[in-house]
């Protein structure tokens, strides 16, 4: 395993937050202040350039590299559904964003928190 890939904070499971990984729709299943993981149905390439984009947050747009992506197998209602899963690290972004977004995903990562914190108790 590569340093790269150790994790650099705790990551956060989350109840499914619509994103758009660049053009493909998709859901975010975890974040952590340097990286998430998404839930897709179209490929993306491992090593790619992407956007994260939080269209519910009036639009968030977070600069990332698509560390790899993997298909998976999702049992739902309506049987067998393969998905990608992808792995993203953010990229560096403009200072005068930076704050703005920290401050979004610690206000993310506060509610995943209590929701973890409220479920265990």
């Amino acid at each position: 395993m590569s340093s790269r890939d150790r994790r650099k904070s705790e990551r956060y499971a989350t109840a499914s937050i619509p994103v758009q990984l660049s053009d493909v729709n998709g859901e975010l299943i975890d974040l952590s202040l340097h990286g998430a993981a998404v839930i897709h149905r179209s490929p993306v390439r491992a090593g790619s350039s992407a956007t994260l984009i939080f269209p519910s947050y009036g639009g968030i747009y977070v600069p990332c590299e698509v560390l790899r992506s993997i298909v998976q197998v999702r049992r739902g209602d309506k049987g067998p559904e393969y998905v990608f899963r992808s792995a993203i690290e953010f990229n560096a972004i403009p200072t005068d964003q930076e704050e703005s977004l920290k401050e979004f995903l610690e206000i993310q990562i506060k509610r995943l928190e209590e929701a973890r914190a409220a479920a265990e108790a």
